[in-house]
């Protein structure tokens, strides 16, 4: 599975993450090394993050019920909270610099393609 932005025509992510079962592992992994480089947490519901306990900075997108971009947050350091954000229903964790690097902004259109 894959995060594409279909406003930009660009991949966010080429491996979908999620938290399933090992969810633990995942966390851990993520905690730890940071987010892959070609990968993207997709977490569904979602109004707000912390990064408590992770030792690098994520990107961060926030995204309403049709898949629409509502709030990012470029570099989102470690140890920190994004207060709720009003109409959010999931949120993509990413690599920092990858929103930068994809050119994606508020109000663009994310569609999580099966894998």
């Amino acid at each position: 599975m894959a995060v594409w932005n279909r406003t930009r025509c660009t991949y966010l992510g080429t491996t979908l993450l999620t938290l399933n079962n090992h969810f633990m592992n995942t966390l851990r992994h993520i905690n730890n090394q940071g987010i892959p480089a070609d990968c993207a947490l997709y977490i569904s519901p979602c109004q707000g993050i912390y990064t408590v306990g992770m030792s690098r900075a994520i990107d961060i997108v926030f995204l309403d019920s049709d898949m629409r971009v509502i709030k990012i947050c470029r570099s989102f350091p470690p140890n920190c909270f994004v207060e709720p954000v009003v109409g959010a229903v999931s949120a993509v964790e990413l690599p920092p610099e990858r929103l930068y690097e994809t050119g994606t902004s508020v109000g663009d259109i994310l569609v999580i393609e099966p894998g």
